[in-house]
């Protein structure tokens, strides 16, 4: 397996559909998998990822887990990560989606030619309803082409919808990385110190 995309949700009934919809029209020249991990959303968000499952073509690609009980968000996005069994761990959160389907083709391609970067990410827009939220037109725009562990130190710029690493970790995480909020910043944190 070449890539696994790590789905957390929580309540995201109106956009789940969408972003696993997203990220199946992935074009791609290798396998992926889907990795889905509901943490007992009291709405509907997990009838509606099943009867997605059941009836997409590629529903197959998607492996759900719902939680039976509220484990939190940290533990919910631990579980998923060591689901995840692919080379290399993509995320895309429920209520989150990419618009171009090339983009994990190209990210791929990058730490695939490139064996010294730990991981990859791009510019990002924040939606809120019909349109881009004020102040927020291009996250990442004037980010550098290449950053380190220095400059992710003092602030997180990396958007978890945007992320590809490789998945050195294979689960193991250390015993305080299940009480680090939030758990993005730090997973960005460790991917280049555990590369090394």
């Amino acid at each position: 397996m070449m890539v696994s995309v790590c789905v957390i949700t929580y309540k995201h009934e109106q956009f789940i559909e969408q972003t696993l919809e997203n990220i199946l029209s992935q074009q791609v020249n290798f396998d992926f998998e889907v990795i889905v991990s509901d943490d007992c959303s009291p709405d509907n968000t997990v009838a509606v990822i099943n009867d997605f499952i059941a009836r997409h073509p590629k529903g197959h690609l998607v492996k759900f887990y719902p939680q039976e009980k509220n484990i939190g968000v940290l533990p919910n996005f631990i579980f998923a990560l060591k689901a995840c069994t692919g080379k290399y761990t993509a995320i895309c959160e429920g209520d989150d989606y990419w618009t171009n389907n090339t983009k994990l083709q190209q990210q791929v391609d990058f730490l695939e030619a490139n064996t010294d970067y730990a991981i990859c990410f791009h510019k990002a827009s924040i939606v809120y309803g019909e349109g881009v939220e004020p102040g927020y037109p291009e996250i990442n725009r004037h980010t550098p082409g290449t950053t380190t562990i220095n400059d992710l130190a003092g602030g997180n710029f990396i958007h978890t919808p945007t992320v590809i690493f490789r998945n050195i970790m294979k689960g193991d995480f250390p015993a305080w990385f299940s009480t680090a909020y939030p758990g993005d910043w730090p997973l960005h944190i460790l991917m280049p110190v555990m590369a090394k």
